[in-house]
């Protein structure tokens, strides 16, 4: 089967590789769709997040939907035939972590397209079944496909246990920002603010939530947030960016006693907080690690139209032109949202 695998830093190639064959738990999925995700950037562009470093060739990808063709003799066989989303994460369900409903945060969990494991820009995986969630009749691949970007944003809104009326600050309109943008308006949010460094997405973000957006290039977001908040600051603040400043000026633009749910990925193995301020306002700080339970909950929003993911996809690659798709994204040109890698 063919499959696209990183060799290096912007470097990735068709190959031919052995189509697998499921083991008792798992289900073989003809892979119809995946979505460029902004943590692929960073093993696309430097080969590493953080610590987790690429050492060998890697398949990338991770947000996928397919048909299921084949399961194994203990997978759930009424899966056969229909298109699912897939929950990417694969936790030991074991371990102290996973016995208490925490399996996100796993240290046995196996990621596909992180290493060392192989990812979703193939014809072809074998996932566990119990990881696979039928979508309804009528969604498109590609929207099954941003179920796992959607229940990124779904955890987040959780975590920052938002109540009726609260005011929101997405820092960061990309995907994972509009679709956090989306979440927080289905929960209650009232006044919602969000900021990002392209006006494509600025401009982007009036359809998906968001009530006063600026571009932080060109306006300082702290004087804009407490200007628009007559200097109260947000109840809760929201990191969606890959910048390591981002955490930073949530704690800095939320109120005090307020909340900041930390979703974006800079990269880097560390970086700068500010303390004394988190310190001073008595700040509730908390970091979304992917997702927890929110699959089931993503597809209904989707299903019942309360949240739009379709529109989000803005530009579509079939398998072989997948290094054309990941520029694309780099780049942010063409006013990217979403690019999806079609079969």
């Amino acid at each position: 089967m063919k499959a696209i695998r990183w060799y290096a830093p912007r470097d990735m190639r068709v190959v031919e590789i052995e189509k697998p064959t499921p083991k008792p738990h798992e289900a073989l999925i003809r892979i119809e769709s995946t979505g460029v995700c902004g943590s692929d950037m960073h093993y696309f562009a430097e080969g590493r997040i953080g610590k987790t470093v690429i050492t060998t060739p890697i398949i990338l990808g991770h947000e996928y939907a397919g048909i299921v063709e084949d399961v194994g003799s203990e997978a759930d066989r009424s899966l056969l035939g229909k298109r699912v989303a897939v929950e990417p994460g694969i936790p030991c369900m074991r371990c102290e972590y996973c016995l208490k409903g925490h399996y996100n945060v796993c240290t046995k969990l196996q990621f596909p397209g992180g290493p060392p494991n192989d990812g979703a820009l193939c014809e072809y995986i074998c996932v566990h079944a119990a990881f696979c969630f039928p979508v309804p009749e009528g969604m498109t691949s590609a929207e099954a496909a941003m179920i796992e970007p959607l229940a990124v944003a779904l955890h987040a809104i959780e975590l920052a246990n938002l109540k009726a009326g609260e005011t929101v600050a997405i820092l960061g309109l990309g995907p994972i920002g509009l679709l956090t943008a989306q979440a927080a308006r289905v929960a209650g949010a009232g006044k919602i603010y969000g900021c990002d460094l392209h006006d494509y997405r600025v401009a982007a973000s009036a359809a998906h939530g968001v009530d006063i957006a600026f571009n932080a290039a060109h306006e300082n977001t702290l004087d804009v947030i407490l200007r628009e908040t007559n200097g109260r600051g947000v109840d809760i603040a929201i990191d969606c960016a890959r910048s390591t400043e981002t955490p930073a000026m949530c704690c800095r633009v939320a109120r005090p006693a307020g909340r900041c749910v930390l979703v974006g990925i800079s990269g880097e193995e560390n970086g700068l907080f500010p303390v004394d301020i988190a310190r001073r306002k008595e700040l509730t700080i908390t970091w979304c690690r992917r997702f927890l339970f929110n699959f089931p909950t993503a597809i209904d929003l989707v299903a019942s139209g309360r949240i739009d993911v379709k529109s989000m996809i803005t530009h579509s690659y079939p398998l072989e032109r997948s290094l054309d798709a990941f520029s694309l994204v780099e780049q942010a040109s063409d006013g990217v949202l979403k690019a999806s890698i079609d079969q």
